[in-house]
């Protein structure tokens, strides 16, 4: 048997390689390295463990998007459908880890046989967005209150990843407002109400909301659409100083933070980016986006990260400038 110096030295070798497998995961540039540093994290807690994630398309489906090891061979091809009631339903609902004994459970009699003593079944969430799930692969010797914990990490992965993709392909301004670009902004919006309180400056978040662009979108061209938030991102970015924040919210919307500017002058530089916007245009023909503008200010409006964005959301107003918002070609 092991003496208990020795089960500390593997204790601490365990560790050792659960944090390099920690940082190989969230330092991953693309979708092998992704998978090859979730491999480690599973082999950390259970040498013959494997893992597989499946991500929404936005289809009623959950497909794959990763696998690896040889116990999750067989279901790299697997699709799994949300319209019905099951485990997976309620495993995306409650956000609870469940153990399954039989993949059939989740994919019915075409599941494949798998050599794992045990499935486990986690969801993948970011903050408000759920991803889809991960399947969990092992031999029953890992607590299963771990494997939460393990699919935070790989959504976090997923999320940065996504994010870091979106920039190579679009140079730097994410077009399609991934979720990176929203977290990343709540982080600086909670440094900087810090700062404003602390020093007792005026601090003011600005919204530019797009809608109406799935329309644009089947007149146009999806493309279309992007190289549009692309244009008015860099239109905002001229207008603005340097030290403001620039980041997308959400699928169609671009938010500014001006620190040390009171919400009187933060909107008149709202209203001069809103008239360059107003005047962008898609084809006179088909149909156009609509601009909706927000504002809130911190101490006024709330003195919380939280709830200046919210008031900033509930003061979005149509902005409307007598000439259709149009994009220049």
């Amino acid at each position: 048997m092991p003496t208990e110096q020795q089960s500390d030295k593997q204790e601490s070798a365990r560790l050792a390689d659960v944090a390099a497998a920690l940082l190989s995961l969230h330092a991953a540039q693309d979708r092998q390295a992704l998978a090859e540093a979730i491999s480690s994290l599973t082999a950390a807690f259970d040498e013959e463990s494997a893992a597989c994630a499946f991500l929404d398309d936005s289809s009623g489906m959950l497909v794959p998007f990763l696998s690896e090891g040889s116990a999750s061979a067989g279901v790299a091809e697997a699709k799994l459908s949300l319209a019905q009631p099951g485990p997976l339903s309620r495993v995306l609902e409650s956000g609870d880890t469940l153990v399954l004994d039989d993949l059939r459970e989740l994919m019915g009699e075409e599941a494949p046989e798998l050599p794992a003593r045990r499935i486990l079944l986690a969801r993948l969430q970011w903050q408000d967005e759920r991803l889809g799930v991960v399947l969990f692969f092992d031999q029953g010797r890992t607590s299963p209150e771990l494997y939460p914990r393990l699919a935070d990490h790989i959504a976090l992965a997923l999320v940065r990843l996504r994010g870091l993709d979106q920039r190579l392909r679009f140079g730097g301004i994410d077009p399609s407002r991934w979720l990176f670009d929203r977290e990343w902004l709540h982080l600086r919006l909670e440094e900087e109400v810090e700062r404003a309180q602390r020093y007792q400056h005026s601090l003011t978040l600005l919204l530019f909301v797009f809608e109406n662009l799935d329309e644009v979108a089947k007149s146009a061209g999806r493309h279309q659409t992007e190289v549009f938030l692309r244009k008015a991102a860099a239109v905002i970015r001229n207008q603005i100083r340097g030290p403001d924040i620039l980041a997308g919210l959400g699928t169609a919307s671009i938010a500014v933070l001006m620190t040390e500017t009171s919400k009187a002058a933060a909107v008149q530089v709202q209203l001069r980016v809103a008239s360059r916007l107003f005047r962008m245009r898609f084809a006179a023909d088909g149909p156009q986006p609509l601009l909706f503008l927000g504002a809130a200010a911190c101490p006024d409006d709330d003195d919380s990260a939280a709830g200046l964005l919210q008031a900033a959301e509930s003061s979005l107003t149509r902005y409307e400038d007598g000439a259709r918002l149009q994009q220049s070609a």
